[in-house]
């Protein structure tokens, strides 16, 4: 038995699920004209390395406090539908390999449990390990609840959940497309760079990891 773990954007999804969050948000009203412009200045602000991932992601969160369970429901099973149309037919024959192969495949991602129990389930992999939100009595509270699953954070958790489960890390696969993921790459056995971001395709050639294009 080993893991194989898999980010969700640009991996599994050939988008990103914040994208899917964010266009839906707009269209049920949920961010207005001023707070998109205000979350544009974030993301402008975080790309140039002037705002924290876990602050952006806070300040983003802040427009769900309150919302309840039942009022997103309908909202989460339209994005539902839309982030199915997104998996990648790669993703699905490798998640597929690793399950007849004995693999525990396990979602290591960013995104939040609404996307990754959705492809979870679509995918039927085992489990997920992701950024959790604060629920209070059935309604958002705008917070998250415990730290950003993001960076060195991923090689906490994928640490703690291959204790878990009596596996090892050195053992394990990683998929995934990101220089922020180099963490878990470095440490388990198996780094595999899907459709890289060029930061992290200059570093798996250096390195010799296995690089692959899916579609």
């Amino acid at each position: 038995m080993y893991a194989a773990f898999f980010d969700l954007d640009h991996t599994i999804l050939n988008i990103s699920s914040g994208q899917i969050m964010y266009e839906g948000s707009r269209r049920h009203g949920i961010i207005g004209r001023g707070g998109a412009v205000a979350l544009l200045a974030v993301v402008l602000l975080y790309r140039a390395g002037l705002f924290p991932p876990d602050a952006a992601v806070r300040f983003w969160m802040r427009w769900y406090a309150g919302m309840t369970l039942e009022s997103m429901a309908p909202i989460a099973a339209e994005w539902a539908e839309e982030v199915k149309r997104f998996v990648r037919e790669d993703a699905r024959r490798e998640i597929e390999f690793h399950r007849r192969a004995g693999g525990r495949t396990v979602i290591l991602s960013a995104s939040t449990p609404l996307f990754c129990g959705i492809i979870r389930d679509e995918l039927a992999m085992d489990d997920v390990i992701c950024t959790e939100v604060e629920i209070i009595d059935g309604s958002l509270t705008g917070a998250l609840a415990g730290r950003y699953c993001y960076g060195a954070e991923k090689l906490v958790r994928a640490k703690a959940y291959c204790s878990e489960k009596g596996l090892d890390l050195a053992e394990a696969y990683y998929y995934a497309d990101s220089i922020a993921d180099l963490p878990v790459m470095e440490a388990v056995g198996h780094p595999v760079c899907v459709s890289p971001h060029p930061r992290l395709e200059r570093e798996a050639r250096r390195r010799g990891w296995d690089i692959r294009t899916w579609r």
